[in-house]
């Protein structure tokens, strides 16, 4: 009889926790965006700016670029290499968080902006980042808004 009781428990759980999901993934719909564009992007924004704390410069360069392709394939290495390294040394950071996502006006569906607040050493600062799609289905960081750290001073 508690056997009974438990899984009933547990459907009831199941069925909330589905129903939740349902609700979640309409939410993303009804944006404008499928549910797996919010997603991937963050994802290599994510691994980007854990590449910069590291100054990982192959894994940023192979997660920036534009449709066609990461930058590696298009740029001489030691010139894209010194790119990374600039950023590397403006985006590190102590923390990070999405502050939102919307869409980039005549490129619904192909790019994605992102506002992620970063934590530096002495402030917080929102960056915008545009994620685009790839002609082969992946996902590039094509432009960083670092003037919101530099304060528009050329690096």
């Amino acid at each position: 009889m508690v056997r009974a009781r438990s899984l009933t428990s547990r459907g009831v759980l199941f069925c909330s926790l589905l129903l939740l999901a349902a609700g979640c993934a309409r939410q993303g719909a009804v944006s404008g965006l499928r549910p797996a564009h919010g997603v991937a992007p963050m994802l290599v924004v994510e691994r980007f700016l854990n590449a910069a704390n590291s100054t990982d410069l192959e894994t940023m360069a192979l997660l920036f670029g534009t449709r066609d392709g990461s930058i590696l394939k298009r740029d001489p290495r030691a010139e894209v290499e010194a790119r990374m390294y600039a950023l590397a040394s403006i985006l590190r950071h102590k923390n990070y968080q999405l502050e939102g996502e919307g869409i980039v006006p005549g490129r619904l569906g192909e790019a994605v902006r992102l506002v992620i607040r970063l934590e530096l050493e002495d402030r917080q600062v929102s960056v915008p980042f545009v994620v685009v799609q790839t002609r082969k289905d992946g996902w590039l960081i094509e432009q960083i808004g670092i003037e919101r750290i530099t304060g528009g001073k050329a690096i």
